[in-house]
């Protein structure tokens, strides 16, 4: 688990996108929660404008560089 519950993070929904706009997309997030029983995904988090939840896999979540504690 490289993230902690109550941690910020930056979402990329594409990470891995060949389109540079798709690449760029991200959004500013809360962990929720760590799915170690979820065959596919490793957390649950929700949007920080949005407030929509959302499971996702660890390669999508990067360190908020905000974040000073």
């Amino acid at each position: 688990m490289k993230y902690e519950v109550d941690e910020w993070v930056i979402y990329k929904p594409f990470p891995d996108d060949e389109n540079q706009l798709l690449k760029e997309t991200n959004y500013r997030a809360v962990i929720l929660s760590y799915l170690p029983k979820d065959p596919f995904y490793d957390y649950k988090i929700i949007l920080e404008v949005s407030r929509k939840t959302k499971k996702v896999t660890e390669h999508q979540l990067f360190p908020d560089p905000v974040s000073t504690y």
